[in-house]
């Protein structure tokens, strides 16, 4: 019966930022005083009912009657992750679809997609379906949004900080917790505070201030509810290690990701950034030497270790990292993870900031075919709580 008609569905695609803007969108429309539905890498909810999450966007069937869970649930509005793979595999057709939001896109899935070209083109699967009361939300900073927008016969709106945009930002101040904005939209300006740091969160921000300005909700609500939003699980999550050093976990796999959070994090230390990072098998082959080069030139100390090795051989994994890193750069090869996040650990001085990056949210390792249970916020914990009497939270 068309359950996607009955709600309010915001679909979010993009290569990096769709959980941030998605758990974003969904602290609006609490905020506003709905319960609200969430489809997404981390999990899916129905209001408080919380369901593990398989893949970033369910198969067909199990998307449709999640829907129609909500709509028994009397959940009016839902935001949900629309990955590449579900619109090729049409996993998303015949979802009626409110708005359709854009955040960037860089080179990414080339193992699936093949070219960049495929890739863009799966993308834009959400916005040619769109109907003509409904909303497209665009990046006017990302080149490629004219793609999109030359795709859909929505009403568009407009995001973004450098270039015109219906939805603009202005970034203030910058702390190494939140970032303040002066947020212009139809001739109004009102200052926000974005709890969360880096520029790629000032999209992220914006991306759902939109979605939710095309939902109806009013600046006031939308301003308390990015204010109040709290931590994206894996999304630049701060550990507390009660030492002089900072430990912060995230889910950067992808050279643009791992890029834009060091970038991020390099302005909140006053030391130097160890980084622990790998790249997952059975994948993109092409980013594991521009990883390389990113950890190479954006870090002071890195180790190279397993992702999710999968199939592959660990070793072959780092070889393929290595292509990018200068010769003579002296990184450490540590492929049980664990060791590796500890040899960080121990490495750390006062003022330093370790990032372990990759797999941010998961609980999980897949070798070979066998998933192992491993979470790198859990092990830092443990292994900080093994060499201090300190309480560790």
């Amino acid at each position: 019966n068309n359950p996607s008609e009955k709600i309010n569905l915001v679909g979010v695609t993009g290569t990096n930022g769709k959980t941030t803007t998605t758990f974003l969108a969904k602290s609006i429309i609490e905020k506003a005083g709905y319960e609200a539905g969430l489809i997404g890498t981390i999990n899916y909810q129905i209001g408080k009912k919380i369901i593990t999450a398989n893949e970033t966007t369910p198969e067909s069937v199990e998307l449709q009657r999640l829907i129609a869970e909500m709509v028994v649930a009397k959940v009016k509005f839902a935001v949900m992750e629309v990955s590449s793979h579900s619109a090729i595999q049409h996993r998303i057709e015949n979802i009626d679809f409110k708005t359709a939001v854009f955040t960037n896109i860089t080179t990414e899935h080339m193992d699936y997609h093949k070219t960049f070209s495929n890739y863009l083109s799966a993308k834009a699967e959400l916005f040619k379906n769109l109907k003509r009361d409904s909303f497209a939300v665009l990046n006017s900073d990302d080149e490629f949004s004219e793609y999109f927008a030359d795709r859909t016969n929505a009403k568009i709106l407009w995001y973004g900080v450098n270039n015109d945009a219906d939805i603009k930002a202005e970034i203030c101040e910058e702390s190494t917790s939140n970032i303040m904005i002066k947020l212009s939209y139809l001739g109004r300006e009102i200052g926000m505070k974005i709890p969360f740091v880096g520029l790629h969160n000032v999209y992220n921000a914006l991306a759902s201030v939109a979605s939710a300005i095309s939902l109806g909700f009013e600046l006031d609500i939308i301003k308390s509810g990015i204010e109040t939003a709290s931590t994206v699980p894996g999304r630049l999550e701060n550990i507390t290690c009660n030492r002089g050093f900072k430990v912060v976990v995230d889910y950067a796999h992808t050279p643009h990701a791992l890029e834009t959070v060091l970038h991020a994090l390099k302005k909140q230390v006053k030391g130097r950034i160890l980084l622990v990072f790998g790249c997952g098998g059975d994948r993109d082959r092409e980013k594991r030497p521009q990883m390389g080069k990113i950890a190479n030139e954006k870090s002071d100390i890195f180790w190279l270790t397993n992702d999710n090795p999968r199939s592959e051989d660990p070793l072959d994994i780092i070889d393929d990292i290595k292509v990018g890193i200068k010769l003579g750069r002296t990184f450490h090869i540590q492929t049980n993870r664990y060791k590796a996040i500890g040899e960080a650990l121990s490495e750390a001085k006062d003022d330093d900031l370790i990032l372990i990056a990759g797999k941010g949210h998961e609980k999980y390792q897949i070798i070979k075919d066998t998933m192992v249970p491993f979470d790198d916020r859990e092990v830092v914990k443990k292994i900080l709580s093994k060499n201090t009497d300190e309480q560790v939270t």
